[in-house]
């Protein structure tokens, strides 16, 4: 197996900040920290969000490098494709799964997302993209469980003058650390025969688990899980994420050739066509995501913890 981590600066969870939004305004980066994990993107000089880390915690923002602008490779391989777009739209040289693709009402689709503003509260971060051209917006939310999980969403918003025809909004795109030689982990099953555990490869190529049911069946569970390919229960990293949603949902998770992987995930694109008027929104559901340096375990337990203690603290009646 060959597979390129990143540099990671390991501090104990108790010798923390006790902030868990981090912003270094003269480089653009933010440093999103839990007990368990750190996340961090930046803008790039183009103006692109870019993710700059998700994995153990972190010593401090300032080991963190600033957005760059992406490498490129031949002129046939365009810089977009090496880039870890936090929130990629569906336009100019993308060739991968977007998070937001939509259609404007005199046909054109090109959708190419910039930094515009951001708000911390708590917390709380609130980061707003806009379109090169039009007002489109969109507004990235994210939310720090310092026990060790991050929630994810978008809202998007017309400001436009005309109608848009919104084909596929996500609530999320997670970038792994470049390299190879991940393992998916997901949950499929059927009556009598649920939540059956299934782990393969990740290879070049899009992998998609997903439900069209309308409503929360025992076909998928809308819950992933990719490690480096020989973690166990309690030993490796491991990234997970899950969906708080109960209608039609929708996972890809992608391998480029430039060994870029990223899961992209919220409402399933298929037979939708969501109809936005100027001044209207969209929010998209809830993704949470997180990272455990201590196998599947522990991931299992991050989770459980979450649950047991934000979402439902009094049990299910």
């Amino acid at each position: 197996m060959c597979r390129v981590l990143p540099w990671v600066l390991l501090l104990a969870p108790s010798l923390l900040s006790a902030q868990s939004i981090e912003f270094q305004a003269d480089r653009k980066i933010w440093l999103l920290k839990t007990q368990a994990s750190s996340y961090a993107l930046g803008v790039s000089p183009e103006g692109l969000l870019q993710n700059l880390y998700w994995g153990a915690p972190l010593w401090r923002i300032d080991d963190l490098p600033a957005a760059a602008k992406p490498r490129g490779g031949s002129s046939n391989d365009p810089p977009e494709m090496f880039d870890a777009e936090e929130y990629p739209g569906w336009g100019g040289a993308r060739f991968y799964e977007p998070a937001l693709k939509l259609t404007r009402a005199d046909g054109n689709r090109d959708l190419v997302l910039h930094y515009q503003s951001h708000k911390i509260a708590g917390d709380n971060l609130d980061i707003t993209l806009k379109d090169i051209h039009d007002d489109i917006e969109v507004t990235l939310h994210y939310h720090v469980f310092p026990e060790g999980i991050l929630r994810r969403s978008s809202t998007i918003r017309n400001g436009t003058g005309q109608a848009l025809t919104v084909e596929s909004a996500q609530s999320a795109t997670w970038n792994l650390p470049e390299g190879i030689g991940y393992r998916l982990t997901y949950l499929s099953g059927r009556w009598a025969a649920e939540t059956q555990m299934n782990q393969e490869p990740i290879h070049e190529g899009s992998k998609v688990i997903e439900s069209r049911l309308g409503h929360t069946g025992h076909n998928f569970n809308p819950w992933f899980a990719i490690d480096s390919g020989n973690s166990t229960e309690t030993n490796g990293p491991v990234w997970f994420g899950a969906l708080g949603w109960s209608g039609n949902w929708r996972f890809s998770i992608e391998q480029t050739p430039y060994q870029q992987v990223r899961v992209t995930g919220g409402l399933n694109p298929f037979d939708f066509a969501y109809p936005l008027k100027p001044g209207e929104s969209l929010d998209t559901p809830e993704f949470y995501g997180g990272y455990s340096s201590e196998g599947f375990g522990e991931a299992s337990r991050l989770l459980h913890n979450l649950e047991r203690t934000h979402i439902e603290p009094h049990g299910i009646e």
